[in-house]
């Protein structure tokens, strides 16, 4: 009997407790540093260079975390890489440099990474194919909300100040707390299978696209959002609303969006978000004064078409492939995505650099409509599937692919294994023996003795009917017969 959604909360709020705390912190961390980067006078281009160094680091990450995890286990594995991620926190209010904050942010980078993998991997263990949805839905829920918190703290403290490196360490270290006390025993194995690249893009070119084309709007918002807001003009309590509401408008609409790709071939719905993205993003060319006193509504409007983008294109490329290939192909797309997303700082710092703030707007439409095009131009092309064909629409973090495990989407994977497994049992018990299989051992004249039990095959009834009349309505050759021949 699936559990009720209060006690499916209670009973995973430890590993739910160090999510909302891990995002919590890198997303307090992640504004805090491209405001203090422009704060320091640091050139656009190094603020790209030292939000981009995250994402390079997230990858190492998803390629290293499982070996890693493997080799020490869970807890230790946590323990080791939240401990590293606090204390760089604080190390970044020590060094400010652009070269050391870049090295920095990929080790919090690959930190977290690591941080993610562990716990995605015990909430699949806590999970089951009755509440899966359930816990997917709860997770995503508790991670948006966690970065859109640590937006808000933004005004705990001034941006030069040394507090809100503080809080941010802290909160990376308060999510070791409830993994290192608890008493469930640590999952299994983590799978470091991936698909290679050719082979996503040969399955599904849009879709290898598409998150790519995610991979940057994501790096560019997360990476460079905040001092588009800060150049416009905006202190830095609007700023942090600012980059609420943009992850807020996300966070609503993500799920109805992937909902009505369920109902509607999801390419179109893909479409029609990247079309509603361009019109966003050439907003403010249109009216810049309406658009910068209202700068958190039209943020929060932009972040509805900006991400959904990556799980439409996940959902897209699942609907091509078979169960088993969903998790492989889901560490493929999130390295692809991390590469994507770690140019983003960069082209975003460097049109806001060269052509003020509005730049970023005109970037995010430049990626829609290249996506959209791409979208349409590939509408002609490959299989089609039908609305019956497509796969459910599953919202997943994009943090490591153990999220793609913990989906509904896979239990077809563990149904097929549980069936092959029974198979396997069945023919690997033995029968007892039933005196009635004397019977269908022996050869039409009654002959076999019972010491040949298992070694004579047992009468074919059609065969014998045949034999009796003579074969003569048969066209088929006696094929006993042929082998004593």
């Amino acid at each position: 009997m699936p559990r009720s959604p209060v006690a499916l909360i209670i009973a995973l709020s430890a590993t739910l407790f160090a999510a909302f705390a891990l995002n919590s912190g890198s997303s307090l961390q992640s504004s805090l540093l491209a405001l203090r980067a422009s704060a320091e006078g640091f050139a656009p281009v190094y603020t790209g260079i030292i939000m981009a160094s995250y994402y390079i680091g997230f990858v190492a990450g998803i390629v290293w975390g499982a070996s890693l995890v493997n080799r020490v286990g869970h807890i230790r594995t946590f323990a080791a890489l939240a401990s590293t991620g606090s204390a760089i926190t604080l190390l970044h209010a020590v060094f400010v440099d652009p070269i050391t904050w870049s090295l920095f942010r990929a080790l919090t980078g690959l930190c977290l990474s690591g941080l993610y993998l562990v716990v995605e991997s015990w909430l699949n263990a806590q999970a089951d194919n009755t509440s899966r949805g359930s816990t997917i839905a709860i997770y995503m829920t508790v991670s948006l909300g966690g970065l859109a918190i640590g937006q808000l703290l933004l005004n705990g403290a001034p941006v030069s100040s040394f507090e809100l490196f503080t809080v941010a360490s802290v909160l990376l270290s308060l999510s070791l707390v409830p993994l290192a006390l608890t008493r469930q025993p640590p999952p299994s194995a983590v799978s470091g299978d991936r698909m290679t690249f050719r082979r996503l893009y040969k399955i599904s070119p849009l879709g290898f696209v598409a998150a790519s084309g995610a991979g940057v709007l994501s790096g560019a918002v997360y990476g460079v959002g905040p001092v588009f807001a800060a150049d416009l003009g905006l202190a830095t309590n609007d700023v942090a609303y600012f980059m609420f509401f943009v992850i807020l408008g996300g966070m609503i609409m993500q799920f109805p969006i992937g909902k009505l790709s369920d109902s509607v071939p999801r390419q179109y719905v893909m479409i029609a978000v990247l079309v509603g993205l361009t019109i966003c993003g050439l907003f403010p060319l249109i009216a810049p004064d309406l658009v910068r006193d209202n700068l958190s509504v039209w943020g929060g409007i932009t972040g509805v078409f900006i991400m959904p983008v990556y799980g439409l294109a996940v959902a897209y490329v699942n609907d091509y492939l078979e169960p088993e290939d969903i998790v492989p192909a889901s560490g493929g797309l999130l390295i692809i995505y991390g590469g994507s997303a770690a140019s983003g700082p960069l082209l975003g710092s460097s049109a806001i650099g060269y052509f003020g703030p509005w730049a970023l707007p005109v970037l995010f439409s430049i990626i829609g409509v290249s996506v959209a095009s791409f979208a349409m131009y590939r509408a002609g092309f490959g299989r089609r599937i039908s609305i019956e064909e497509q796969g459910q629409f599953v919202a997943v973090p994009r943090t490591t692919p153990m999220a793609f495990e913990l989906s509904p989407i896979t239990d077809d994977i563990s149904t097929e294994d549980g069936n092959d497994a029974a198979t396997s049992d069945e023919e690997a018990e033995p029968k007892p023996f039933d005196p009635h299989d004397l019977e269908d051992a022996l050869t039409p004249d009654g002959t076999a003795h019972p010491d040949d039990i298992g070694q004579v095959q047992p009468a074919d009834t059609d065969s014998t009917d045949d034999v009796h009349d003579g074969g003569a309505d048969s066209d088929e050759p006696d094929t006993d017969s042929e082998k004593k021949t």
